[in-house]
């Protein structure tokens, strides 16, 4: 059960909490990408009731992941390029950057939470 919780405070965290200036600016600028993944790991933790460790895992892997070009990099590597361009793109790689969110939130439930 905490691990669609968190799946729910990564979706509100991700969509309902993050403003435009954090959308158009956390690849430019660590600031607005930190608000945003402060927001987002809080939002994942107070969803699910996790604790502090957890919630600093989740902010720095999301920080790492929203901040650099490692989903460019992944869907590239993966020989992904056709499918990063219109008309599957851009939906393609926000799909792609969620699969990997999920993906960690379920690590850190995996690996931190449940023991």
């Amino acid at each position: 059960m905490t691990l669609l919780l968190a799946l729910i405070g990564h979706l509100v965290g991700d969509y309902l909490l993050q403003n435009d200036w954090m959308a158009l600016n956390k690849k430019k600028s660590s600031i607005p990408c930190a608000v945003h993944c402060l927001l987002w790991a809080t939002s994942v933790c107070l969803f699910a009731s996790w604790g502090w460790i957890p919630w600093l895992v989740l902010l720095v892997v999301h920080f790492v992941q929203d901040r650099t070009q490692i989903i460019a990099w992944w869907m590239k590597f993966n020989r992904q390029e056709k499918f990063m361009q219109p008309p599957l793109g851009p939906w393609s790689i926000i799909v792609v950057d969620n699969v990997w969110h999920v993906v960690q939130v379920w690590a850190v439930w995996k690996f931190l939470v449940i023991q």
